[in-house]
């Protein structure tokens, strides 16, 4: 397969980054939390459209390997999408799960009901589920607050 038949960039993060891994999925990519230890894991990912993210100097110098050198977790994050050019157009955020990394479903209040706050069943309409972990988001105070923070980091309005 060639790149152009992967048209969202799609990152496997090694395990020592999970804190980047989960700040790309809170803005909607694919990001993929693994150990990465042999070269065949490497060369598989990238064939399957995947860029790397590591800190692991032994994989730097590769095609589509992205080495970090911040130790910050969010100055990381602004590596990442200065490096690979991510735009704010290519954003989508919290439409996956924080936890699992699926795409969200969008689900009914009544479908939400067993698994959320009753306060948040009466305030809200709008609710999503991940069809691995069962895990039911909204849009609250938390959301807003993760989108305030890349606001202030990146620069960009998402």
């Amino acid at each position: 397969m060639t790149e152009k038949e992967f048209p969202e960039k799609r990152f496997l993060v090694d395990s020592m980054l999970g804190k980047v891994a989960k700040w790309l999925r809170i803005l909607g990519f694919d990001a993929r939390l693994e150990r990465l230890s042999l070269q065949e894991e490497l060369d598989d990912c990238r064939k399957e459209g995947f860029t790397i993210i590591t800190r692991n100097r032994r994989w730097c110098g590769q095609a589509r390997v992205l080495c970090l050198t911040a130790n910050d977790p969010m100055e990381q994050l602004r590596e990442v999408i200065t490096q690979v050019r991510i735009t704010s157009c290519e954003v989508r955020p919290l439409h996956r799960c924080i936890l699992c990394n699926q795409p969200l479903e969008r689900i009914t209040r009544e479908q939400a009901f067993e698994n959320i706050p009753d306060y948040v069943y009466e305030t809200n309409t709008l609710f999503y589920r991940c069809p691995d972990c069962r895990r039911v988001y909204w849009p609250g105070s938390h959301p807003k607050r993760m989108m305030e923070r890349l606001q202030r980091v990146l620069g960009w309005s998402v």
